[in-house]
């Protein structure tokens, strides 16, 4: 997906919610205090965030610390490994026995569930294939904005558009435990959309309203226990969970999250030991001698995403090729990642590092080519204007990216678009413009969603730089790799297409963000999910248990 501003980057909501805190009964709570046991008994683990998360309801959700909740709290019919790196994008069994039988046309898959997979408090129970059925068709009557993800189940348009609320294209037989998808048109990449927090299995008869004041039961290793906005989100372990490969117990015999702090405020918490991670991503400097989170462990999370540039072809001076290629040979990378400023690294393509299909290339610095080709094509002089979206990854590369304009021979000038406002619909279309996507479904059909022309979720309704559509023959890379089944063959075809759209300058990646967030010492077992983010469950508080702190 393309990120606006005020969506999955790593930003907090600031939206309040009623005041909710879920009373557990005496015998519940000692229930989870004997199975914390079993999950390590490594103590509380005091996390430190900013506003509310956007929602708590997982249809619904979409920022980051509700991903990383989500993450520890719910599951789904399969699901991302909680491991860092690749190994964090592989699909394993959840809820189901394995991962679906496909029938040969790829249109129908087929789960089988697992007998032991139980829903956390208040639920507490066995999840069925019925819960299946009706999280999905839940998800699609609430217009989440995953639901571009999921319109190849058989019944998915006429849901959304609010004609039935029933998904023709599933079966769900409880009593043979099954779960059977139709598709209406080959989608492989569904898979990978059922793993992802907008999927969650809940139980059937869960309101189709924003559940956020009262989250529902998951299917994760941990339940949210209580949710105070503004103050805390309080999680404790679910009795019944089973770990299953790629999917463990969490270490923490409790997990509190504290809320309505600041970046500077929370890492010096954690520098001093009054807490032990904190989400939000502060200066690398703060960390080292004399900074205010001195004393923290600095942890460097690259994030999968990407700023970029992005050029329409059909509108001068970028109908020439060698206009388009002279932006990257002019851009200095190094500068334009440095103005990011919670860091950054130089980019050489679309699909970031950790992403499938993701494959390094060069970034060569070659101004006397770029003038060169820029009065090979009598453009020398030209006017353009650079839109820059309000995010702080936009607005930080724009300079960079002006001076490489103005450094070739071209005229630019800089023109910011307004807040929360999709740019085809806040100015002239757009003949270049700055731009930060940030991952939800790692596959490269996200990293080019919005470049090719389609809706992705949180994105505006119509993409404004349509960087590639003139370009037949990349179209058509584009779809065939879009039909290729999850794997090797997959990832190489969508490598293809970013290297051939950043050859030809359709597309100028720019820089891949790298957070620091900061951890007490002692603090062990930070894993970067590149879906879900740091997994809660796995952190392992510094020291013993709630008793000895």
């Amino acid at each position: 997906m393309v990120a606006t501003p005020d969506t999955k980057c790593h930003t907090e909501g600031d939206i309040s919610h009623p005041r909710i805190s879920r009373i557990v009964g005496i015998a519940l709570l000692i229930t989870l205090s004997a199975t914390s046991l079993s999950l390590g008994a490594s103590g509380e683990l005091r996390v430190e965030a900013g506003g509310n998360p956007d929602f708590l309801d997982p249809a619904l959700a979409l920022d980051p610390l509700a991903w990383q909740v989500l993450g520890a709290t719910q599951g789904g019919l399969v699901a991302f490994r909680r491991a860092e790196g690749s190994a964090g994008t592989a699909l394993v069994p959840d809820l189901a026995t394995a991962l679906p039988v496909v029938s040969p046309n790829g249109l129908t898959l087929t789960f089988t569930l697992r007998d032991d997979v139980r829903f956390g408090p208040p639920a507490s129970r066995v999840a069925q294939p019925s819960d299946v059925k009706s999280s999905l068709e839940r998800m699609l009557v609430l217009d989440s904005r995953g639901t571009a993800l999921y319109t190849a189940i058989g019944g998915a348009p006429a849901v959304i558009a609010g004609r039935t609320r029933l998904l023709s294209g599933i079966v769900a037989d409880d009593a043979a435990s099954t779960v059977i998808i139709t598709l209406t048109r080959r989608d492989p990449s569904l898979l990978q959309a059922l793993a992802l927090p907008f999927a969650s299995v809940v139980p059937k008869g869960t309101r189709a309203v924003d559940q956020t004041v009262d989250p529902p039961a998951g299917l994760g290793p941990y339940a949210i226990s209580a949710f105070d906005p503004d103050q805390r989100i309080v999680l404790t372990p679910n009795p019944g969970y089973v770990p299953r490969d790629g999917l463990p117990a969490g270490h923490a015999s409790r997990i509190t999250i504290s809320l309505g702090h600041t970046p500077r405020a929370a890492a010096a918490h954690v520098a001093t030991g009054d807490a032990d991670y904190s989400v939000m991503p502060i200066a690398q400097a703060a960390t080292r001698r004399g900074g205010y989170a001195a004393g923290a462990t600095a942890n460097a999370i690259t994030n999968s995403a990407t700023a970029y540039v992005a050029i329409d072809s059909s509108q001068a001076p970028f109908t020439n090729p060698g206009v388009r290629r002279a932006v990257g040979l002019a851009l200095d990378r190094t500068a334009a990642a440095a103005a990011i400023g919670t860091g950054a690294r130089p980019a050489s393509r679309m699909i970031p590092p950790g992403t499938p299909g993701s494959r390094p290339g060069t970034t060569a610095f070659d101004l006397r080519t770029a003038r060169s080709l820029v009065s090979g094509a009598g453009a020398t002089g030209t006017a353009v204007t650079l839109w820059t979206g309000s995010g702080s990854a936009e607005r930080a590369i724009a300079p960079a990216v002006r001076d490489a304009l103005s450094k070739m021979g071209l005229s630019p000038v800089v023109r910011a678009l307004p807040r929360n406002s999709g740019l085809g619909r806040a100015a002239p279309r757009a003949a270049i413009a700055t731009a930060l996507w940030s991952q939800t479904l790692p596959d490269g059909s996200d990293a080019y969603a919005q470049l090719l022309g389609t809706t992705a979720p949180g994105t505006p309704a119509n993409p404004p730089v349509p960087a590639i559509s003139g370009d037949a023959a990349l179209r058509s890379r584009a779809r065939s790799a879009g039909n290729a089944v999850l794997g090797t063959g997959r990832d190489s075809a969508w490598a293809q297409v970013d290297a051939r759209a950043v050859a030809d300058g359709r597309v100028v990646p720019v820089a891949t963000p790298v957070a620091t967030e900061v951890t007490a010492p002692g603090v062990s077992g930070v894993t970067v999910n590149p879906v879900l983010g740091v997994l809660l469950g796995l952190l392992q508080p510094a020291g013993g248990s709630d008793a000895e702190r």
